[in-house]
C-alpha cells in the first residue's frame, strides 16, 4: 500500500524515482561483464557478445540473451539440434541468478544508503524505476537492506515513462512534483515523455547524459540540497 503523498510540501516536490544501475549501485560495468562470463563456454573470445551489445545496445537482459544464443547457434558454436528458445532461457536464468549475488554484494554509489536515509526522514515518497525486471529487482533492494525506503519498485514489464506515470496516479503527485534521478539516456527520455524534472547522476560511467542535463549531482549526497532550491523555486 502506498503512502498518501507528503503533505509538508504542497505542490513541491513529493517524490523522488531513482534508477537502480549505476545510481543506486555502481553496476554498469558489473552487469555487462556477466553476460560475456555466461556465453564463454561457447563464445570463449567475447566477440558474439560483444557484437550483440554493439548491435542492439538498448536491449534488455532477455533480448540480449535471445540474440547472443541465436547468433552461437547459427554459427555452429553451440551443440547440434540447441534450441534459440530453450538457450535464450538457460543464458537469462544463469544471468539473472550472477547478477544477483554479484550485485547485493557490489559497492553502492557514493552516499547511496545516507541519503535515502535523509530523504526518508524528510517525508519525500521515494521509488525505484528501473530496466531490470521487478522480481531480481525487488530481491536486489531486499539483499542490501533497501525495502524500507521505498513505496514500490518498478521494473521492466513496462516504460520507464510509464512507471512514472504509475507513480503519479498512485500517488496524486503531478509530474512537476516528481524527481526522477539517473545515468541512463533511458532515463532521461521518460522524464521527457511523462514531465518530470530530471537529475543526472555523473557518479557513473555516462558522461554523455549529464552534459545534456540541467540538473546534475556528482554524488548522492548533493541531492538533498538541490531538491531545497526545487522546493525553493516553487513556493
Amino acid at each position: 500500500m502506498l503512502l498518501q503523498a507528503a503533505g509538508t510540501f504542497a505542490s513541491m516536490i513529493k517524490c523522488v524515482v531513482f534508477d537502480f544501475d549505476g545510481t543506486l549501485v555502481d553496476s554498469n560495468a558489473i552487469k555487462r561483464e556477466i553476460f560475456f562470463a555466461v556465453a564463454r563456454p561457447w563464445d570463449p573470445t567475447g566477440e558474439v557478445v560483444a557484437e550483440v551489445f554493439e548491435r542492439w545496445p538498448a536491449a534488455d537482459r532477455y533480448e540480449k540473451t535471445h540474440k547472443i544464443a541465436e547468433t552461437l547457434i547459427s554459427r555452429e558454436l553451440m551443440p547440434k539440434g540447441s534450441s534459440v528458445k530453450t538457450w535464450a532461457s538457460r543464458l537469462a536464468n544463469e544471468y539473472t541468478a550472477q547478477c544477483e549475488s554479484a550485485i547485493a554484494a557490489c559497492a553502492e554509489m557514493t552516499d547511496a544508503t545516507q541519503t535515502l536515509n535523509e530523504l526518508t526522514d524528510k517525508g519525500y515518497l521515494l521509488f525505484v524505476n528501473s530496466a531490470t525486471p521487478v522480481e531480481p529487482l525487488r530481491a536486489l533492494l531486499e539483499l542490501r537492506n533497501w525495502g524500507l525506503f521505498f513505496q514500490c519498485a518498478y521494473g521492466a514489464e513496462a516504460s520507464k515513462a510509464d512507471n512514472l506515470r504509475d507513480i503519479s496516479t498512485q500517488t496524486g503527485a503531478r509530474s512537476n512534483e516528481i524527481v526522477h534521478v539517473g545515468d541512463q539516456p533511458d532515463d532521461l527520455h521518460a522524464t521527457e515523455q511523462f514531465g518530470c524534472h530530471f537529475v543526472a547522476m555523473a557518479d557513473g560511467d555516462s558522461r554523455s547524459v549529464a552534459k545534456a542535463s540541467a540538473l546534475v549531482v556528482q554524488k548522492l549526497s548533493e541531492l538533498p540540497g538541490l531538491l531545497i532550491k526545487l522546493n525553493q523555486e516553487a513556493s
